[in-house]
């Protein structure tokens, strides 16, 4: 894709009209933690003073389908952070392999594997789709490969699990993205609880992220003391949402959870308008990426008033923040999404992990350590690993999507502070 293009420089925010979308949220991010204005993080120890040898990163992520556009963002923050780094990580030139997934489980399969045995990659990164994430644990755990997983956010992936069914956690995995529970839980006890919302109805994305995250969602909001009133489910990858919406106005809940992402939620958000959703009285929330900026950048004002809550959000008013999204629209002329602030973080704690082991990565015991005990100041806030998971502990968003500037935005009405998965 051409990333200079016209209608994408449409998109660009100027820096005056960031700081305007930022004062909604100062108050809240206020609270957050102490900035500096470093946006490839605090490096606290030296690298070596010769060159090491050459450090080779298997990146395996979506360059076609649904989800084409999450995979051109994290490669394009891949590709800023090596380029701020002078394409060397703890004194190594570095080597990105790049591999498209696909959306599917057998071609992530077959392409990790490409990984181990032909690319013969010193640690791996990437994968989107849960599904995926699930099915490449067992070749990663047997070839005791360091994987920073960037996004598929399925609860079993960081869990202790009976059998190891689907998946399980695994000493060579972390992930720099998020849970399934923490996406979706909080939003779900902070509708009941602080919103008044007595009644909800969900509507998702038909596999495993999808249904996990409508799981977690009921799970905060009934202990809440709200009740779901019912549900509906769409294929990924669906080309027509005007049945599932129809469906949805047909039935009397006004209040909407839903899990979608990239074009699946561009589509859905269009079909919404279309059928008169809003004027009818009905209320869009969800998962945040839902209205990432990936998304708004398409629907713009369609998804004006919807709610969601995500770990970061463009408006989040800290230093590590505007440094990013300051070098993002330099460098592409575009406004960076969630998902590249996932693969910068990965990229920030790879990098801080090799500074603590000078370099070396064949001590895979060592390696794992020093990345357990990264912490760092991210364009999200505070980033640290749960060391008994590999996930991370991070606050929660609740954002509201407001057109500013002419703009659509996510800004932030509430925080949930250091959610941590309850996994084991």
């Amino acid at each position: 894709m051409d990333e200079n293009n016209g209608a994408e420089r449409r998109y660009r925010l100027t820096r005056r009209q960031f700081l305007a979308a930022s004062s909604a949220a100062a108050a809240i991010a206020a609270c957050g933690p102490a900035a500096t204005p470093n946006p490839s993080g605090a490096a606290t120890v030296e690298p070596t003073a010769s060159p090491g040898p050459a450090l080779k990163i298997g990146q395996l992520l979506p360059f076609t389908k649904v989800y084409a556009e999450l995979g051109n963002s994290m490669k394009r923050a891949t590709d800023l952070y090596l380029k701020q780094k002078g394409n060397k990580l703890a004194n190594r030139p570095v080597t990105v392999v790049y591999e498209d997934e696909a959306n599917d489980p057998v071609v992530g399969a077959q392409k990790t594997q490409k990984f181990i045995d032909s690319d013969r990659v010193d640690l791996m990164m990437g994968i989107v789709a849960t599904p995926i994430a699930y099915a490449v644990r067992n070749a990663i755990d047997a070839a005791k490969l360091i994987f920073i997983e960037t996004n598929a956010g399925g609860n079993a992936l960081t869990r202790t699990t009976t059998n190891c069914t689907p998946s399980c956690k695994s000493k060579y995995i972390f992930r720099t993205s998020f849970s399934s529970y923490q996406i979706s839980y909080p939003i779900g006890e902070y509708f009941a609880t602080q919103k008044g919302v007595k009644e909800v109805f969900t509507f998702v994305a038909d596999y495993g992220f999808g249904n996990e995250s409508a799981a977690d969602f009921t799970s905060g909001f009934t202990k809440g003391g709200g009740k779901i009133t019912g549900g509906l489910k769409a294929p990924l990858g669906s080309a027509d949402f005007l049945p599932y919406v129809t469906q949805i106005k047909a039935q009397n809940t006004k209040d909407i959870y839903s899990f979608f992402s990239g074009t699946d939620a561009i589509n859905y958000i269009k079909a919404w308008t279309q059928l008169g959703m809003p004027a009818a009285g009905y209320k869009m929330n969800g998962a945040g990426f839902l209205t990432e900026q990936d998304v708004l950048k398409e629907v713009k004002e369609q998804a004006n008033g919807a709610t969601t809550s995500l770990f970061w959000a463009v408006t989040l008013d800290n230093a590590e923040n505007k440094a990013f999204v300051d070098a993002y629209q330099k460098e592409y002329s575009l406004l960076p999404d969630v998902f590249a602030v996932q693969a910068w973080d990965g990229m920030q704690a790879v990098d801080l992990a090799l500074q603590a082991v000078k370099g070396d990565t064949s001590n895979k015991d060592a390696f794992i350590a020093a990345l357990e005990s990264v912490k760092f100041k991210s364009p999200r806030g505070d980033f640290e690993f749960d060391k008994e998971t590999h996930n991370p502990i991070q606050d929660m968003y609740i954002r509201e999507v407001k057109v500013q500037s002419g703009q659509a935005v996510n800004t932030i009405v509430g925080k949930v502070a250091r959610v941590t998965d309850p996994g084991k």
